[in-house]
């Protein structure tokens, strides 16, 4: 496989990084994945607006990630190069160069770019999803980007495959539902559709974007704000969504749920 680095195109297998690597010591950067199908990077635009404001969050700094003409050309590029031309799953990521303890000494950030072949037949549905016992959401200034430092997620996971289930859902500090772990949560209720909101400490997805603007444009109720987990026990269905698909759960705990509905449907038509 081909990557790309520090400005160059190696091989996978090219040693890149020193034990100095700040993403390695820290988890110190940022991360974007995006899905390459139909010739072109899927919401190109918002993945871009949304790296730029981690970006700046974190207070780093890439020439290349100022200018999304030449990002979106590389990121091809690199596709063209592992000859990944029908789909392929990017992953990109800005970590700071070397120096400092907590406190970095420099805003330069290394851009590397991975790609890898992408299997278009998406999972619709989730057998069995629990509730997270071990983990909490909160927000804070950087809560709503990728970061590298992503230990709870990790944790997550950890307990979902201990307890077996197909996928978990994260709360906050107060007991409201906030996201699964890799995706943002959705439900609808007499065809309006519900998501916790930025403020539970979420991730502000780019699928999260492209569902709110399509039922702004369609007249359907978009709800965001602080659910309890009761909230989803009268939901017509209740799905988790992301670039990569949107996907149903048919059991939360001992709730049973519906996995198909015409409006859930449409957006998958529309946005998938």
């Amino acid at each position: 496989m081909i990557i790309y680095s520090n400005n160059q195109f190696l091989s996978s297998d090219t040693e890149i990084f020193t034990v100095e690597n700040r993403g390695l010591q820290y988890g110190d950067g940022v991360f974007e994945t995006m899905i390459f199908k139909n010739n072109a990077v899927q919401y190109f635009q918002d993945h871009f607006q949304r790296l730029q404001k981690a970006m700046k969050c974190l207070e780093l700094s890439n020439e290349l990630c100022k200018d999304p003409v030449k990002l979106n050309n590389l990121i091809i590029e690199l596709i063209q190069q592992n000859d990944l031309q029908q789909h392929a799953r990017i992953k990109l990521l800005v970590h700071r160069a070397p120096g400092g303890l907590y406190a970095p000494e420099s805003e330069q950030g290394i851009l590397t770019v991975l790609v890898k072949d992408f299997a278009s037949n998406i999972v619709h549905t989730k057998e069995y999803v629990v509730f997270s016992d071990d983990i909490r959401n909160h927000y804070h200034k950087a809560s709503m980007f990728k970061v590298l430092s992503s230990g709870r997620y990790v944790m997550a996971g950890l307990e979902m495959k201990r307890r077996k289930a197909n996928d978990i859902i994260i709360t906050d500090i107060d007991g409201n539902v906030s996201e699964t772990l890799q995706a943002n949560l959705f439900w609808i209720k007499n065809n309006a559709v519900f998501t916790p909101g930025i403020e539970t400490g979420c991730i502000d997805g780019v699928m999260r974007k492209q569902i709110q603007t399509y039922c702004n444009n369609n007249e359907i109720p978009f709800n965001a704000g602080f659910y309890n987990i009761t909230a989803l026990e009268g939901a017509d269905v209740v799905f988790a969504g992301n670039v990569a698909g949107l996907t149903a759960f048919q059991q939360i705990e001992k709730v049973k749920f519906r996995t198909e509905h015409a409006l859930l449907e449409a957006l998958r038509t529309a946005l998938v």
